[in-house]
Formats: structure tokens, C-alpha cells, sequence
């Protein structure tokens, strides 16, 4: 069983490029996973005009491996960068994982 864990980010565009930094610096992380999505919410009084025609906002999503027993460090340290711009996740067990060649 892995000890690996998966932390789904959900941020603003605008902060995108500070959490691919603080990622970068974390020793503990080989890598993540960084995409493009559209939200889509009941809330549309936070949209601005654009969005609530498009009936969207867009945002970034990261995908981010991690050990179990790093999670407090990298919760912290993505604190520091999303505490003006709240970024929802989320945060799965990784049953098993590997390369397939």
C-alpha cells in the first residue's frame, strides 16, 4: 500500500505562477500536474459580467503527489500564497501507483 497521497488545488489564474514556485521549492514533492478548468457554480454573484454569460469562471487545477507525512508542510506552504485569494481542495488516498512500460 503507498503511502502517497493526492492534493487536488483549485486556484485563481492570478496566483497560478506563485504556487508553481512555492511548488517547486518543496524538496519533498518529484513533481505535480497543473491544467486549465472551467468552474461552474450556483454562486454566480461572485462572477464578474463575462462569467455569468459564459456561466463560468476559469481557474487552474493542480495535481499534486505527496507523502502522508508531508501534508501539514504543504498545506502551509500553500497557505502563505492562496491567503488572499482562498483556493478550495481537496486531498485523496493513492492506493498504488507506479510506470507502465
Amino acid at each position: 500500500m503507498s503511502t502517497e497521497q493526492l492534493l487536488v488545488l483549485i486556484a485563481q489564474n492570478d496566483i497560478k505562477d506563485d504556487i508553481v514556485d512555492t511548488l517547486i521549492e518543496l524538496e519533498f514533492l518529484s513533481g505535480f500536474s497543473l491544467g486549465n478548468i472551467c468552474g461552474f457554480s450556483r454562486e454566480h454573484s461572485h462572477f464578474n459580467i463575462k462569467e455569468q454569460v459564459e456561466g463560468y469562471r476559469e481557474f487552474c487545477k493542480f495535481e499534486i503527489m505527496h507523502p502522508a507525512a508531508q501534508q501539514a508542510a504543504l498545506l502551509t506552504a500553500l497557505a502563505l500564497v492562496c491567503k488572499h485569494n482562498p483556493c478550495r481542495y481537496w486531498i485523496m488516498p493513492i492506493y498504488q501507483n507506479g510506470t507502465l512500460s
